[in-house]
């Protein structure tokens, strides 16, 4: 795609969906096939780099939208060899969003199941040196944890998921730490659900793993989250994985050719609080991000 001046950017009437290349107009706000917007759409349309698709998949409250709107503000802070800024508005409301409930010690609400009420990462990605500099739109979306159940259970249901998911060249897989501790069966067989997910997507096959070529085969970073209150994951990553996910290590460790583990946290501390009628809720009482950047800095420095 060749880049274009401001000038042409404003005489941009007509563009592809990002998602699924459906031609829309100014007068759409999401796209009719897939719920995309059609401002991000807009955007990235007007761009001249290559577009760079992650997807973020894990469990509902497995802490997606915090770890997403976390990873854009520590990549504002990032260092000279990898730095990100904000494609598009979406990406400053989501990081507005997430850093304003954590300052004022609260966690953001669950993301809604409707697709047109999804946050979205669109960020410019600066790695490498001064003299050999490589800028790449990275696109991820913030799906909800209702909603990637439901695709996995019925594949189509919402079909911006499987059409981003197949376009990923890297998949972050969030995992509970604690979930993953008390309740490991749970969470190891969903892990997996969400891994084979992935590998019928790309069209991959364990027991064919060898006619697999890096083209087809993703990077996936499975992340446990939450691991501020789980030190036997932060500590003992791999041993952690491998006792608590044994399901989805053995499928991962047969079918992608480049996965990875990771222990990633926001809050330093968190407390659990009851109201006056007896509901629990969780508190952050200091923040203290660890482990977010590795992550995304693995699967796009391929």
């Amino acid at each position: 795609m060749i880049a274009r001046s401001p000038q042409q950017r404003l005489k941009l009437k007509a563009f592809e969906c990002l998602c699924c290349q459906r031609r829309l107009t100014e007068t759409n706000t999401f796209c009719p096939d897939c719920d995309t917007p059609a401002d991000l759409s807009q955007t990235v349309a007007t761009r001249g780099e290559d577009k760079n698709f992650i997807s973020m998949l894990g469990a509902s409250n497995s802490g997606k939208t915090v770890y997403i709107g976390m990873l854009l503000d520590m990549l504002h802070q990032g260092t000279q060899d990898f730095h990100g800024l904000p494609g598009s508005s979406y990406s400053v409301h989501l990081q507005q969003h997430v850093i304003n409930s954590l300052t004022r010690r609260q966690f953001p609400p669950k993301t809604p199941a409707d697709a047109d009420s999804w946050n979205w990462l669109h960020c410019e990605i600066n790695t490498g040196t001064a003299k050999d500099q490589r800028i790449n739109d990275l696109i991820c979306p913030d799906f909800a944890g209702e909603a990637i159940a439901a695709e996995i259970l019925n594949p189509g249901f919402y079909p911006m998921i499987q059409t981003i998911v197949s376009k990923s060249s890297g998949i972050l897989l969030l995992c509970d730490a604690i979930a993953a501790q008390t309740n490991s069966v749970e969470e190891d067989l969903f892990a997996l659900k969400i891994a084979t997910y992935i590998a019928r997507n790309h069209g991959l096959n364990p027991k064919n793993r060898r006619q697999h070529t890096t083209h087809q085969t993703p990077r996936v970073a499975i992340v446990f989250t939450k691991t501020d209150g789980c030190s036997a994951a932060a500590d003992h990553l791999n041993q952690f994985a491998e006792s608590h996910l044994p399901r989805l290590t053995d499928y991962c460790k047969h079918t992608f050719d480049e996965h990875q583990f990771f222990a990633a946290s926001v809050a330093g501390n968190v407390i659990a609080v009851s109201d006056s009628t007896g509901i629990r809720s969780k508190i952050p009482v200091h923040i203290t991000p660890k482990g977010i950047l590795e992550p995304l800095r693995w699967l796009i420095n391929r």
